[in-house]
């Protein structure tokens, strides 16, 4: 005899003695284990902000135009920031974080100094003409909900707050 059960939110049925239950997706971004337990991560709210890593400023002080590149001397890497131990896995935090973000993400970034000096390419400034080459950072920040399900309903475990690379990329200003 089989019967449907509602527990938490959790879509559950008895077959004999045997609970199956499964993790709750529809709440969750992101879920881990079997069909009778496991852990999730929710994405709560996110947002994608853009920083400034690192300035090249280029002037023309000469009585004719010239032409300028993009110096860049540091390799930049990032990776995943957390504001608290997670019991979720870095990747699992990156697919939930990414599944509900309006830009790509990934688990790290990297762009050499020559990768960025070339993406700048050369700019011809007109005399006493200046500019900023900027190589930028972008990443998501997420409000995240990790929590436990089983056949019993589901438990909050932590609240933290999650920062996921997006891109590197180089501006001219």
């Amino acid at each position: 005899m089989k019967r449907a059960l509602a527990l938490s939110g959790a879509a559950a049925a008895v077959i004999g003695t045997t609970l199956f239950v499964a993790p709750p997706a529809a709440q969750a971004d992101e879920c881990v284990g079997g069909s009778s337990s496991g852990k999730c991560v929710e994405v709560l709210s996110t947002s994608v902000s853009t920083t400034v890593v690192e300035t090249v400023p280029m002037q023309n002080s000469s009585g004719t135009s010239a032409s300028f590149t993009c110096g860049f001397s540091q390799t930049i890497t990032r990776g995943v920031e957390s504001s608290a131990s997670a019991e979720m896995s870095v990747s699992a935090q990156v697919a939930a974080v990414g599944a509900s973000a309006s830009v790509g993400v990934s688990q790290s970034v990297s762009q050499s100094a020559s990768e960025a000096s070339s993406a700048g390419g050369t700019v011809t400034l007109a005399p006493g003409e200046s500019i900023l080459c900027e190589r930028t950072y972008s990443a998501v920040t997420a409000q995240v909900r990790e929590y436990s399900y089983s056949g019993t309903g589901t438990t909050e475990t932590a609240r933290y707050q999650v920062t996921v690379p997006s891109s590197l990329g180089i501006r001219l200003s």
